[in-house]
């Protein structure tokens, strides 16, 4: 994506990254740090990593600061900001929803008008209608997060959406050519700062909940999602947030939310290690607000865009595909 572009939204001076982070104090166990080096050569001067006071001595730094909440003030905000009929007490595990909420006073402070909100272990993006060696190279050779943030904040600003994310690629969507349809962001996504801005609730499936208030929002704002931006995060890990979230906790949301989110049990798992859990589904329509276009300019720049990229990336798939035929008729030769 060209910078120089007069009608993409100037990054450097809109936009504020957060990597939400928590349980992980060394450098190399957050993934998502080797992904931040565009990001600051673009001239994005606001990133940081949110942690809580609690695990903030522990951590090691970067050339990023460390924005630190008190444990004080999480357990403050949580209490009012609960989902659970019982309030939380000092020592439970809250989360990541008051960093969340934290990310959000952050870029307020610095008059950024647009977040980037990330977690801290995203370890590869891709670009294309598959998660593909060439789709990794795509989104490489188009600066990675830069791409990603200002495709984000384009279709945020050029529609109603307060909440517009990439696609995890463990999560099955709808991967037709579109540029964005309505659904639910979980740990890339931007996040429009202002009056109108939404509080975050938790203490489970957080983003869920919070696309939820967006897209059924009486004003008509809606959450959205950029299907052919994808991102793969850890699968497993002993670190972190998710070793201290309950496996159930997908019922909760169906108690809150009983018309829009379905529960299943599943039992087995395809290693045959481990228990069962309770999975969430969101249906469909579940986000009731549609997509609008409000700056049919700025959405066509981004649309031209991303429609370079995609080419981009089947180009580079044929090539991929090229060698992988070239490798096994060698291999087919040298055995005959």
């Amino acid at each position: 994506m060209s910078a120089a572009n007069a009608n993409n939204i100037n990054l450097a001076e809109n936009l504020q990254v957060a990597i939400i982070s928590g349980g992980r104090p060394k450098l190399k166990q957050r993934a998502t740090a080797r992904l931040l080096a565009p990001l600051k050569d673009a001239g994005i001067k606001n990133i940081a990593w949110v942690v809580s006071e609690k695990d903030a001595p522990q951590y090691e730094t970067d050339e990023y600061p460390i924005e630190t909440y008190s444990t004080e003030w999480a357990y403050n905000y949580a209490a009012t900001h609960w989902m659970k009929p019982t309030k939380p007490k000092t020592g439970d595990f809250l989360g990541a929803f008051p960093g969340r909420e934290w990310a959000c006073h952050l870029a307020a402070r610095n008059h950024c008008r647009y977040l980037l909100q990330l977690d801290d272990n995203i370890q590869r993006l891709s670009i294309g209608s598959r998660d593909t060696a060439a789709g990794a190279e795509t989104a490489k050779q188009l600066n990675g997060l830069v791409f990603y943030a200002q495709t984000l904040t384009n279709i945020t600003a050029a529609t109603n959406t307060r909440m517009c994310g990439a696609q995890l690629t463990a999560v099955a969507g709808n991967k037709n050519p579109i540029l964005a349809r309505t659904g639910f962001p979980y740990s890339l996504f931007i996040e429009q700062i202002d009056h109108n801005r939404a509080p975050w609730f938790g203490p489970f499936e957080d983003d869920i909940t919070h696309a939820y208030q967006y897209g059924t929002r009486a004003d008509g704002a809606t959450a959205t999602l950029v299907p052919l931006l994808n991102y793969r995060k850890e699968s497993k890990a002993k670190t972190g947030m998710r070793s201290n979230y309950q496996h159930d906790r997908a019922r909760y949301l169906q108690q809150i939310f009983p018309e829009t989110a379905g529960v299943t049990y599943i039992g087995s798992t395809a290693n045959g290690a481990g228990g069962g859990r309770i999975f969430h589904k969101m249906k469909t329509g579940a986000i009731r607000n549609p997509l609008t276009i409000t700056n049919p300019e700025l959405w066509e720049t981004t649309r031209k865009q991303v429609a370079d990229a995609l080419n981009l990336w089947g180009k580079l798939e044929a090539v991929r595909m090229r060698e992988k035929v070239i490798k096994r008729i060698r291999g087919h030769h040298a055995t005959t």
